[in-house]
């Protein structure tokens, strides 16, 4: 991962020991070197991201023809065993864009609600440290919470789903959660102070993201970055690019 030989990869390997035991191939002699440029660790996704690019590639790179959605379902069950996400996966291997699951379960199951992006808007992201989401996904009084919570933002969103009203629920659903540490509520202050519309933190990660036009953008991401040297910032663009094989090398 990223060149360290050492990092547990747990959700990326156990997808592919998944996909190469259900179709009878030998982990002999298969290596995954991956490149991931988000943080890790911290809400962005990676783990599912990671997991599902990886098992797209091994199965190009092996001969193994099967459907996306087939193979997804490999990256879904590593991130509900390893504990590292719950739906991320469902949406990531077929969906660009915003909005919300609005209906859980495994890709091909789980149902998503699209919205309408805004030309010019960017997401703003503050990264301070990676979080071991493990504990909380795996507390009974902590997922009863979210649970309840979690429910209530979707009745929310439901009832006019845009993305304003997305990025609202999530602030709101963030705050009410309790898991903002010092840093991450700065972090969301700063944000929404330069000129965010909506910021909140990352669900689960010692990180904030803020929904911001492209023309405030740049004040957003100063704001950020005075908050101290320890800190990461980015800038993103909403995706349009689906995921997939983009092309399979053989060493």
């Amino acid at each position: 991962m990223n060149g360290d030989l050492s990092y547990d990869a747990r959700t990326t390997r156990r997808a592919v020991s998944l996909m190469l035991s259900t179709f009878g191939r030998s982990d002999e002699g298969v290596r995954v070197d991956q490149r991931v440029d988000t943080p890790i660790g911290s809400g962005f996704g990676s783990s599912g991201a990671a997991a599902t690019s990886a098992v797209y590639a091994a199965a190009a790179a092996l001969g193994v023809r099967k459907p996306k959605l087939e193979l997804a379902r490999f990256a879904h069950q590593a991130e509900i065993m390893e504990q590292t996400g719950l739906g991320t996966v469902s949406v990531v291997y077929d969906h660009v864009g915003a909005g919300a699951i609005t209906s859980p379960g495994e890709p091909g199951t789980a149902k998503f609600a699209m919205v309408k992006v805004p030309r010019g808007t960017r997401i703003v992201t503050a990264y301070f440290a990676p979080y071991d989401k493990k504990d909380a996904l795996s507390s009974p009084k902590m997922g009863e919470k979210i649970n309840g919570l979690g429910y209530a933002a979707l009745q929310g969103f439901l009832s006019d789903p845009s993305i304003e009203t997305l990025a609202a629920e999530g602030e709101a659903f963030s705050a009410k959660l309790g898991l903002e540490s010092p840093e991450v509520k700065k972090a969301i202050a700063a944000a929404k102070a330069a000129g965010a519309t909506r910021a909140s933190q990352n669900m689960i990660g010692y990180s904030a993201h803020a929904v911001v036009d492209v023309d405030r953008a740049p004040r957003v991401v100063r704001a950020l970055r005075g908050l101290g040297s320890g800190v990461r910032v980015d800038t993103f663009e909403i995706g349009k690019v689906r995921a997939g094989v983009l092309r399979a090398t053989r060493r």
